[in-house]
């Protein structure tokens, strides 16, 4: 994540945002007399919030994190999608 000041995000707003989108990276501003925010893409936004409620679910936030785990440990199949 990157860190600029407010100034600098006025400065070079295009800039600033082409490389949130290019890097998938939130960029945190700060600003001095107000609350700092964290700007991020809508692609990016959106995935968090698929996240979160995937993950709202107990039962099935563990059916995904079992599924990674078996990922990450290499078991498990592919398996081609039915059209």
């Amino acid at each position: 994540m990157g860190i600029t000041t407010y100034a600098k995000f006025r400065q070079n707003l295009k800039a600033f945002l082409d490389k949130i989108i290019t890097d998938h990276s939130p960029l945190y501003v700060t600003r001095t007399s107000r609350e700092d925010v964290e700007v991020l893409s809508k692609t990016d936004y959106e995935s968090m919030q698929e996240t979160i409620y995937l993950l709202n679910s107990p039962k099935n936030g563990e059916r995904l994190l079992k599924g990674i785990r078996e990922f990450e440990k290499g078991v498990g199949e592919e398996n081609n999608l039915i059209e």
